[in-house]
């Protein structure tokens, strides 16, 4: 019996702590140093980035110093600092500052720049950008109903907006389920959690988390999720 997004699991997960090291290191140095002023502490974002991901695959692919070096001479400071400011942070707003971000990373192949600016941004604005890679990406469409578009003002990346709408329609669809919307950092950790799970085989677990109210069939290996509207 595969797993499913109930309350109960969305709540296990929740209630774990970040017990990672490097996690919490990268989020405190991203928090502490959001600026790009000394590029030994933008080397060593972008190497605890790698480090982080290289489990999955997904490590930097070039020098942390060329990266550091990529961003101190970008106008990523002054982009932090409107995002920061900004009256009301918009969708678009924020596809526009992943694809600046992206830019910036323009000498890797266009999927990893895009992941990199996901997780770069993530770390940064943790509450904000959800992470991209093709894992998560699997696990949101596989939940969602049907196709998810988003109409941005400034030039952005599509891949990124039609996950970032994806992740956001997810969002919301868990509302009901936990009693608020979680926020990106949550999410992902909800969603890799039953990807691990999924991709372990359950091995049992799913049992615990086992719900009646089926969502419709998805036609890929992720299919027959569901989710509970009760507890």
């Amino acid at each position: 019996m595969k797993p499913t997004l109930t309350r109960e699991f969305i709540a296990d997960v929740l209630s774990r702590s970040i017990l990672d090291p490097r996690s919490r290191a990268l989020y405190d140095l991203c928090f502490f140093h959001r600026h790009h002023l000394r590029d030994e502490l933008v080397a060593d974002k972008l190497r605890l980035i790698g480090r982080l991901y290289a489990e999955y695959g997904a490590g930097l692919g070039f020098s942390p110093e060329l990266g550091a070096h990529c961003l101190a001479k970008s106008p990523v400071d002054r982009w932090f600092s409107a995002l920061s400011t900004a009256e009301q942070l918009d969708g678009w707003l924020l596809l526009e500052l992943h694809k600046r971000v992206m830019d910036v990373f323009a000498d890797l192949p266009e999927g990893e720049a895009r992941s990199l600016a996901s997780k770069y941004l993530h770390f940064h604005f943790p509450e904000l950008f959800c992470i991209y890679d093709s894992r998560v990406e699997g696990a949101v469409q596989a939940m969602g109903e049907g196709d998810c578009g988003f109409l941005a003002i400034g030039e952005h990346d599509p891949v990124y907006g039609r996950f970032h709408a994806g992740c956001r329609k997810l969002a919301n669809r868990l509302a009901p389920v936990i009693g608020r919307r979680p926020s990106p950092r949550e999410l992902d950790r909800v969603l890799r959690a039953w990807l691990d799970l999924e991709e372990a085989g359950y091995k049992g677990q799913a049992a615990r988390y086992d719900v009646a109210v089926p969502m419709p069939a998805m036609a890929s290996t992720l299919s027959a999720i569901s989710l509970a509207t009760a507890a």
